[in-house]
């Protein structure tokens, strides 16, 4: 069976011509709502989106599907808010359990049947925006166990579905350059769907203590900080952060890419970024290899290349998992260590209006610690909802 994800309306998606079996169409993303983050569709109806909107069987639509095919506008080498949306409601799909792929950590699949990967990236796009999607695509297909046959990048929606590739748009013109300059208004941007709770929250909260320690100790005087929450209202959120000089998105891993939030964010963003603001990125994910995260700041960097802002890299933390359980344990513990010196180097390149490379964070310990007491978590949680982890109530 073949099935098309596309944020083109349904007369659109008959108009490219495209055979189809199965389609989730605009109409269909518009009425759903973003991934909320809770993990019940691991943990309470596994297998399942515990969300019952237009989304909420996706899991099960895709364990039936033999080729998937992806159509969706250009957001900055990434796809769109729409089309990350369903892949961001679709992880019930996998198990939470993890398996070594390519020397990586990837979660387990419910059912050993695989399925081909094409993806059209349609509009405008750079060849920086094709690289990017490209790895994304490609760890897109790993992490659902597929197979990943053709990446495109037609010039309108119409190519999609097709083969023919369209020109390679110019990449925006040489900024001015880059003068190191002290940050006056700091915006902290909580992109996680989970919110206060979440362990991106945790890691603004103690970069935003720590940040004013070390004014105190410096005796310079602490940048305003403007807490911007979990996008709900993107249009106002847009607005709250033009105000600002500097910029950090907080945000987790979402299906190796940003979460849909976020993207949707940065869309209507765009059009009013001051010239110069600094944006820089604080990112973690629950596999343990920081570098997974590495696309997701390539599409940050292209946001900032068609929005006149400079990107100032940020901190890639691995094996997210451990933030919250280890919150109580000293900041310089050894379990929290290299997360806060990690975030001390950040705020030093925050503080100097300087850039932060692309830091990558490793956990504490082992790999095999990290995966068996993720693991044993996951199952604890089943077990207290009263769930079969392993469920598929597909076959």
């Amino acid at each position: 069976m073949r099935t098309i994800i596309c944020d083109l309306a349904r007369d659109q998606l008959a108009a490219t011509g495209a055979p189809f079996d199965e389609a989730i169409c605009r109409e269909e993303l518009l009425a759903a709502s973003d991934c909320l983050g809770c993990f019940g569709c691991w943990v309470r109806t596994p297998g399942a989106c515990v969300v019952p909107d237009a989304l909420g069987e996706l899991p099960s639509l895709l364990a039936r599907t033999d080729k998937l095919w992806l159509f969706s506008a250009n957001a900055f080498g990434g796809l769109s808010p729409l089309v990350k949306r369903a892949l961001d409601r679709s992880i019930g799909y996998l198990h939470p359990g993890f398996r070594v792929t390519g020397g990586e950590l990837h979660h387990r699949m419910r059912t050993e049947r695989a399925l081909s990967l094409r993806v059209w990236l349609y509009g405008p796009s750079t060849a920086a925006e094709r690289a990017c999607l490209g790895r994304i695509a490609a760890a897109n297909a790993v992490n659902l166990g597929a197979r990943l046959e053709a990446v495109r990048f037609p010039k309108d929606w119409r190519g999609a579905g097709g083969e023919k590739d369209g020109p390679v748009a110019e990449a925006p013109g040489p900024r001015a350059s880059r003068a190191n300059a002290l940050p006056r208004r700091v915006a902290l941007v909580n992109a996680s769907p989970r919110g206060a709770g979440s362990a991106t929250a945790h890691l603004l909260g103690d970069l935003a203590e720590a940040l004013a320690v070390y004014a105190r100790r410096a005796r310079m005087e602490a940048p305003e900080l403007v807490d911007v929450p979990c996008p709900r209202t993107r249009a106002a959120d847009a607005e709250e952060l033009a105000g600002c000089d500097t910029v950090l998105l907080g945000y987790p891993l979402y299906v190796d890419a940003l979460p849909s939030g976020l993207v949707d964010l940065l869309v209507q963003w765009r059009g009013s970024v001051a010239p110069g603001t600094r944006v820089y990125a604080l990112a973690n994910m629950g596999f343990f290899e920081p570098e997974q995260i590495l696309p997701s700041f390539s599409v940050i960097e292209s946001f900032c290349a068609a929005a006149g802002a400079h990107w100032m890299g940020g901190v890639a933390v691995g094996g997210g998992g451990m933030t919250l359980p280890t919150a109580g344990t000293p900041r310089m513990g050894m379990l929290r260590r290299p997360v806060s010196e990690a975030l001390d180097r950040l705020i030093a390149a925050i503080r100097s209006g300087t850039a932060a490379g692309e830091d990558l964070v490793r956990p504490a310990v082992p790999r095999v610690a990290y995966r068996l007491a993720a693991e044993a978590q996951w199952r604890r949680m089943a077990r207290e909802s009263g769930a079969d982890l392993d469920a598929a109530p597909w076959l």
